[in-house]
């Protein structure tokens, strides 16, 4: 089965979706590997977790082109996002803080009004950009990404013959900004300039957009998904064998970003090419699908909830095996309280405040007719 030429494609791809719980399992179990000793094998393996950022970053650009409405405003667009991520940042947030008291640590209450207004990620200082929520730093970056959405739409949609110029002109800026930074700055600050910078890795989601664009246009992923997956995992291995280390004894993360990120952009293209051809695909299966769903709440509440057990059990001495155990006990905790936090919180919140921001906006359209009549 395919979709005919001229049938719009379809708006939500659920082999999209179903990844997206991948990614945020990806960073659980890194998370997961900070707190508790897992067998070397796992450890090292989870130790580039945070490729998974990229991942979201990427997909996140190609899922708003994707569904980017003709005609749609700025505000509008801005009301939908805040309705999508601010009630559930705002829950998790208010739940880090007596979690953070539990862990013998004491909030950074100076930072609280930049968290809730996701413009901590562009203070220097870790206690700041990873403050409450650590995860959340990432949201900070998402919505400077949103603020320049609507023009960066408009930039893909003028240029969409171009769209190959596009994607190497923002790859160039990107090695080259990379490449500035490594040969200047000593690398233990490259984590806040080429990791956590906003004006860095909205490359990722601009590429994102552009890869979305040109599956509108009418290309197709010829190479089905296991195609990249496999590339992805051989180069992941290569990467924990063969990559040197940093000043602190970690894989530079700008090394792995750049050695993964086209596998992550061909992962889309052909988890997108089988939803929109209707190839079959075990990523559309209804529970990997509502494990997607959720994979937005997994990301923000996995932190609060493994910081809280462990300090339960710190000081205690426990075997590869019981901290094996643990973690995977935590991991399926993780998404137990996602799914709490999932339909509490960011499905009615999100569909009440959309709903309160349609009344608004009709309520100004109405008044400004009477003012014109």
């Amino acid at each position: 089965m395919t979709t005919p030429a001229n049938a719009a494609p379809p708006n939500r791809l659920d082999s999209l979706t179903s990844l997206r719980f991948f990614a945020a399992a990806a960073v659980v179990i890194l998370h997961l590997s900070l707190q508790f000793v897992l067998p070397d094998a796992i450890g090292q393996a989870a130790g580039l977790g945070y490729v998974a950022v990229a991942f979201f970053f990427s997909l996140s650009g190609f899922v708003l082109a994707w569904t980017a409405r003709p005609g749609d405003t700025a505000g509008r667009f801005y009301s939908r996002r805040f309705a999508r991520i601010w009630p559930s940042h705002a829950t998790v947030t208010a739940l880090a803080i007596p979690v953070i008291f539990l862990a013998g640590g004491t909030p950074v209450w100076g930072a609280l009004p930049f968290v809730l207004t996701f413009t901590h990620v562009w203070i220097p200082s870790p206690a700041w950009h990873y403050a409450f929520d650590g995860p959340s730093w990432s949201l900070g970056a998402e919505a400077f990404f949103y603020a320049l959405f609507p023009a960066l739409i408009r930039v893909a949609r003028w240029q969409q013959q171009r769209l190959r110029r596009l994607a190497a002109v923002t790859v160039a800026m990107m090695a080259a900004a990379a490449l500035a930074v490594v040969l200047v700055v000593p690398d233990t600050a490259w984590g806040f300039l080429l990791y956590l910078n906003p004006l860095y890795r909205i490359g990722e989601f601009a590429l994102g957009m552009l890869l979305a664009m040109a599956i509108r246009r009418g290309w197709r992923a010829p190479w089905p998904t296991w195609v990249p997956v496999a590339g992805c995992a051989c180069v992941y291995a290569a990467l924990l064998r063969f990559a040197p280390h940093d000043s602190e004894g970690a894989i530079p993360r700008i090394l792995a970003d750049f050695a993964l990120l086209p596998f992550l952009f061909a992962i889309i293209a052909a988890a997108a090419t089988a939803d929109i051809t209707g190839r079959k695909t075990p990523l559309r299966s209804r529970t990997l699908v509502a494990l997607g769903d959720r994979s937005f709440a997994l990301y923000l509440i996995h932190v609060p909830l493994i910081t809280a057990f462990h300090a339960g059990v710190a000081g205690r001495k426990l075997d590869h095996t019981v901290n094996l155990a643990l973690a995977i006990g935590l991991l399926v905790a993780s998404v137990g309280a996602a799914h709490l936090l999932y339909i509490a919180v960011e499905r009615p919140a999100e569909r009440r405040l959309r709903e309160f921001f349609v009344r608004r906006s009709a309520q100004g359209a109405l008044h400004g007719q009477h003012r014109g009549a």
